[in-house]
């Protein structure tokens, strides 16, 4: 996840936990390869997910303020926004990383993030008509109100076999898309496959996820 800040914007820790990265990525590669973060810290949370160790990644950082080893609290200043490695502008990198601090085993970041005050997360499925993820498909979000007038829209996880370093689905959810921070009420998730357009209603309440499913026909 990117979030874009002014250049020196206090970056802070989401969660307790101890940190085990503090630097740069010069000597040894966290992405995809060295001097890909930048300057990071890494921080591994003291809660744990189906008995896997949990670690966030904060990169592309101007400044470092957190020492290797440190016990870390939420909200602390951990270092300040900037746009070092493969940054174009100033802005955060967020990563989740489950059961391995690696980055083939990221998930999606907003299911771990608290929503805004009165909104809600969508975690969503696409599914072929045998029941699998349909890789790199459009689906648009629309105001149930205004169900012809796109309102957001994203993109499908790709497959292993495009990209073997893709974000992975959470083990709870079975996810293949998702939309954080989208503010309570009720929306039509729309997906055109095979010349076909596919529509679901969903109900979005604050401070909960919710799942839908869209399942293509035969």
């Amino acid at each position: 996840m990117d979030i874009e800040n002014p250049l020196g914007t206090p970056v802070l820790a989401v969660a307790s936990g101890t940190v085990i990265v503090a630097g740069t990525d010069q000597a040894r590669v966290y992405g995809l390869r060295t001097d890909f973060y930048g300057q990071l810290v890494v921080v591994q949370l003291d809660r744990e997910f189906h008995g896997q160790p949990v670690f966030v990644l904060y990169g592309h950082l101007l400044r470092v303020m957190a020492r290797l080893g440190q016990r870390v609290t939420i909200g602390e200043v951990l270092g300040e926004v900037g746009m070092t490695g493969i940054a174009i502008g100033p802005h955060l990198h967020f990563e989740v990383r489950v059961g391995a601090n690696a980055y083939t085993n990221t998930r999606n970041p907003d299911l771990w993030l608290k929503p805004l005050p009165g909104h809600g997360t969508i975690a969503g499925q696409l599914l072929d008509a045998g029941g699998n993820p349909i890789p790199e498909a459009l689906v648009t979000f629309h105001r149930a109100e205004e169900p012809d007038r796109r309102w957001r829209e994203t993109w499908t996880y790709a497959s292993d076999e495009v990209d073997p370093d893709r974000v992975n689905p959470d083990e709870e959810w079975g996810e293949n898309f998702v939309m954080g921070d989208v503010p309570a009420g009720s929306y039509v998730l729309k997906a055109r496959i095979g010349g076909r357009l596919h529509t679901q209603d969903v109900k979005v309440r604050a401070g909960k996820t919710s799942l839908v499913t869209l399942e293509t026909k035969k």
